[in-house]
């Protein structure tokens, strides 16, 4: 990924889901993007949450997607189906949830893994 490509992924994603910032760890890392505050819809919380994007192997395949460790439903868990995993140094929930992605829009890939917060309901 070139240097202008990250520049373009993280204005488009900062346009759509307010102040992002690159965290990427090392320049021979793949880009890393943080969201500060993504707002996730009820009954999740809390609201807005922090999420990371790990954007491998863009546009040929979606990013990586994880939130804050402390999401959870209205019944007090977690997403089904989630794993702790452990980026920049600390604990971040992935989540088995598939869609199929073609394509080269950030802000779509994003709202794509945002639909698993709307389709399930704690």
């Amino acid at each position: 990924m070139t240097a202008d490509d990250r520049e373009d992924i993280i204005a488009r994603l900062s346009t759509a889901f307010g102040g992002v910032q690159d965290v990427t760890p090392a320049t021979d890392q793949p880009l890393h993007v943080l969201l500060p505050q993504l707002e996730l819809p009820d009954p999740w919380r809390p609201s807005p949450t922090r999420a990371l994007a790990v954007w491998r192997n863009w546009p040929a395949e979606r990013p990586q997607f994880v939130i804050d460790e402390g999401v959870v439903g209205e019944n007090g868990e977690p997403p089904r189906s989630n794993d702790l995993v452990y980026l920049l140094g600390e604990g971040w929930r992935s989540f088995s949830f598939s869609f199929s992605w073609k394509g080269d829009d950030p802000v779509q890939a994003v709202q794509m893994w945002m639909t698993r917060f709307v389709v399930e309901r704690g």
